[in-house]
């Protein structure tokens, strides 16, 4: 009866973090361990922190002292009822032992942490295989180096944790990597480093905000999403990658946005923005941000 009530308190029961707030030992071993009774303070999440009574056998060379914190799980309905999670404890144990393997896994070189040139990684493509604790990750990645080198494939592999490697996404994710001088087809990922913004000069990404701006007919949009790429165009702005909806139509799609330091506090999701659009190619868009800092200037002075 009480193996099954524990079972489902632990299987059922609401997680908490309990503080011990006081030891007595009860003159009771088990093998020679001791048994002690032990005062928790249980605190909820979102909840008022309550006080129970728990008896349990202890290693001897392990005692809990006041102060120690431990997951416990609690019925709600019956809150006198508290079992420690061992197994939330033990997933913890795993994760943070995963994290000190991928630290260590995931060193850059010597000579490149030193010398290399830093630049942006972006996942192309990746193949995972476990192995232990990390996973291995063998990557393909597009790389565009600080120093101007033409944009390159390179391919490299890094072992992180399961979660680390769950949240590679080609298309999506992006990195900080750093290039061997000597050979550029050596590039390891530096996970500890910020991504630097690389310079980028390609027409296929200059010109079409340049023809909207230049040719397009001016209409209205809402940022529905945007994310840093850490691309700079030779004239200063940084590029997003950001879905828009038109407001005329209601039509929706990914380009590239530039946007101006001067105009950054405006890039907003649900901010509805000037813009200008090429109606035979409705595809070039881009913001007019001339337009939306004139607009934001006029709202200040009217509040």
């Amino acid at each position: 009866m009480f193996g099954g009530k524990k079972k489902r308190i632990l299987e059922q029961g609401t997680q908490a973090t309990a503080v011990v707030v006081n030891v007595q030992d009860t003159g009771m071993t088990v093998n020679n361990n001791p048994r002690v009774k032990l005062t928790l303070q249980v605190q909820p999440d979102g909840e008022l922190p309550f006080q129970v009574e728990k008896k349990t056998t202890v290693s001897r060379v392990s005692i809990p002292s006041i102060g120690d914190q431990f997951i416990v799980r609690y019925d709600p309905n019956d809150k006198s009822n508290v079992e420690f999670d061992a197994a939330a404890v033990a997933e913890i144990n795993q994760q943070a032992e995963a994290k000190l393997a991928e630290a260590a896994a995931s060193q850059v070189p010597a000579d490149l942490a030193a010398n290399g040139i830093l630049g942006r990684g972006a996942c192309v493509e990746v193949q995972r295989t476990p192995v232990g604790n990390l996973v291995t990750c063998v990557l393909t990645i597009g790389v565009r180096l600080v120093d101007g080198t033409p944009s390159y494939r390179a391919t490299t592999q890094i072992s992180v944790s399961p979660e680390t490697a769950a949240q590679i996404t080609p298309g999506q994710t992006l990195f900080t990597v750093r290039a061997d001088p000597q050979n550029h087809q050596r590039v390891v990922l530096s996970l500890s480093e910020p991504t630097p913004s690389v310079v980028i000069n390609e027409a296929s990404v200059m010109d079409p905000p340049a023809r909207a701006l230049r040719e397009g007919s001016p209409c209205r949009v809402v940022i529905v999403a945007h994310a840093e790429q850490f691309l700079r165009l030779p004239t200063g702005e940084d590029l997003f990658a950001t879905k828009v909806r038109v407001v005329q139509d209601g039509s929706e799609l990914q380009i590239f946005l530039p946007v101006p330091a001067s105009a950054m506090a405006l890039l907003v999701d649900g901010k509805e923005l000037p813009a200008k659009r090429i109606l035979a190619e409705p595809n070039v868009l881009t913001v007019d941000w001339t337009a939306a800092q004139q607009e934001a200037g006029t709202s200040a002075l009217l509040a």
